[in-house]
């Protein structure tokens, strides 16, 4: 009798917990309300049964020792299945809460997922936009005609600067702060008019490095008057030379590489305050080839007059201790897939 009694409350048991999971995945395929109110009724039923099931094994307290043992089991099955219907119920209401827009109800596992989407599209679209992959436009564009432009201006620009006339130190200072201005101009055009190409993207750093280090070499050759030692302007042009040539070596090999090594060497602001001082260290030393140029010492304070040479050359030694740590810093994270 016994075990019949236990067999017949396991059956029971078995039975309920099989039309609760029905009726719990009827009720997550519902909307918000149904599927409370659906999951308070299982909640409510199971209760119910655990209660029946305690009042029966109650009232056989006058049973045997083996009796008390299989009570003891249905008990504990009883509990599970209040403790599944508790844990369904909770999961059915978990993915949704309320919103305070105008959406209503947000689905934050929806939220998740179209966040990292966006990211992760918006990473893309940056990686394809740096090498001109996007909005890929043919032909000459005016973005590219700039940046052409700058490189045609080298020779003139070289040439300018051995002349010995007044005009040509102001003149070389006035062609080189144009093609700083023109390298912001090119890319700034290039994203308003969806104008970028792949012919644009490449030329657009070879242009400004070969400006640089054309403006470096010319201050090499023909030292500023008012500079006490050449090797003041020699030293940090060949930094800032050396550091753009492992730089070019760098980022065609983590090219090449993909992955996280080719993500290390993105653009970072370190390399844009070396850039800014680089251009007006050099805008500076052009411009007092042949000293301060009087048109300027009427406007000029008399301190900043007699001091702009010194200005210049200490701008430029900040511009190659940038332009140093910055490599470093480049340089440290890719160099664990170098040595791998």
């Amino acid at each position: 009798m016994f075990n019949s009694f236990a067999a017949l409350t396991q059956q029971q048991i078995q039975q309920h917990y099989q039309h609760f999971s029905c009726s719990s995945v009827k009720s997550i395929r519902t909307e918000s309300a149904t599927t409370a109110a659906a999951s308070r009724g299982v909640a409510t039923s199971t209760k119910t049964f655990v209660s029946r099931t305690i009042i029966t094994s109650t009232s056989s307290s006058s049973m045997a020792p083996s009796s008390r043992l299989t009570r003891t089991r249905s008990a504990q099955l009883a509990s599970d299945v209040l403790a599944a219907g508790e844990l369904d119920t909770i999961r059915a209401l978990s993915p949704t809460r309320r919103g305070g827009g105008k959406g209503g109800k947000i689905t934050t596992t929806r939220r998740t997922t179209t966040r990292t989407k966006s990211s992760a599209a918006a990473g893309k679209e940056d990686e394809a936009a740096r090498y001109g992959l996007t909005n890929s436009a043919s032909g000459l564009t005016i973005p590219t005609m700039l940046t052409l432009a700058r490189v045609a201006a080298i020779p003139a620009f070289a040439y300018m600067y051995y002349q010995t006339t007044a005009w040509s130190a102001p003149g070389c200072c006035f062609v080189f702060v144009l093609a700083a201005i023109t390298d912001w101009l090119d890319g700034y055009l290039a994203r308003k008019w969806n104008q970028s190409s792949a012919f644009g993207a490449f030329l657009d750093p070879v242009a400004d490095k070969l400006m640089v280090a054309c403006a470096l070499v010319l201050l090499c050759s023909l030292t500023p008057k008012g500079v006490s030692h050449p090797y003041l302007v020699a030293v940090p042009s060949a930094i800032i030379i050396g550091r753009e040539i492992t730089m070019s070596a760098l980022r065609e090999w983590a090219s090449a590489k993909g992955g996280d090594a080719h993500k290390a060497v993105k653009v970072n602001n370190l390399g844009k305050w070396k850039t800014a001082t680089q251009m007006v260290a050099i805008s500076v030393l052009l411009l007092v080839r042949d000293g301060v140029p009087k048109a300027m010492e009427s406007f000029l304070p008399k301190m900043l007059a007699s001091e702009l040479t010194n200005v210049g050359v200490v701008t430029l030694w900040v511009s190659a201790a940038l332009a140093a740590l910055s490599l470093y810093v480049y340089m440290a994270p890719v160099l664990k897939y170098m040595l791998e």
